[in-house]
């Protein structure tokens, strides 16, 4: 199978090329990627929805990350990383006008296996409380949820634990709750958290 082709940038997010996709995290190329956070309205409050990574993942095995995301090919603009919606949690159709570009964030992670430099385009879609999802297995293993209220502190490291819910088609499990720290996440750079949790929580604001 030919390996996948993705552009590469300069750390200003300058192009300067493209490279397969085996290359990208070996050498730390800069490269884009495209991060779904999907949140729902529920009884007055909103929730952040997180994806639980399959045990059977290469990279961060059942560890919890953004309810949806992938790399971007060469080809592609952000918007065609809708299909990360469809492949990974099952989605027939996406609304459109609930779906929100929040910008773009520098999201690094170096690890002893890796150096992963993504410029990330980052979105909001909103949904519907009853959302049902067929999850891809290879991929994602679960989908819980957490307090939008308490997910913000716990990104912007104005707290230490973060309570999360089983969600299943529009019901949360408040009795099967469960305390995570930051050590149960795919480890993103602090600085990304913080960007990524303001900026969903100025598009809240604006959506009220």
């Amino acid at each position: 199978m030919e390996d996948e082709l993705l552009k590469v940038f300069d750390a200003q997010f300058n192009p300067i090329g493209k490279a397969p996709r085996t290359k990208i995290h070996v050498e730390g190329l800069w490269h884009e990627t495209v991060h779904f956070w999907l949140m729902t309205k529920m009884n007055g409050n909103h929730y952040v929805f997180l994806q639980k990574r399959s045990k059977s993942k290469r990279d961060y095995p059942a560890l919890l990350d953004i309810t949806a995301a992938g790399h971007l090919l060469a080809t592609e603009t952000s918007t065609d990383g809708i299909r990360e919606l469809q492949e990974e949690l099952g989605l027939p159709s996406i609304e459109l006008d609930k779906l929100y570009k929040l910008g773009i964030v520098k999201n690094i992670i170096h690890t002893n296996k890796l150096v992963d430099n993504e410029f990330s385009h980052i979105y909001l879609y909103i949904v519907n409380e009853d959302i049902s999802f067929r999850l891809q297995e290879e991929e994602v293993s679960d989908i819980v949820v957490s307090e939008f209220t308490a997910f913000y502190p716990f990104c912007m490291a104005e707290r230490d634990e973060l309570v999360i819910y089983p969600w299943r088609d529009g019901i949360v499990y408040c009795d099967e709750e469960t305390q995570v720290g930051k050590n149960s996440f795919v480890p993103h750079e602090e600085a990304y958290f913080k960007k990524v949790a303001e900026l969903l929580k100025q598009q809240l604001e604006n959506l009220e």
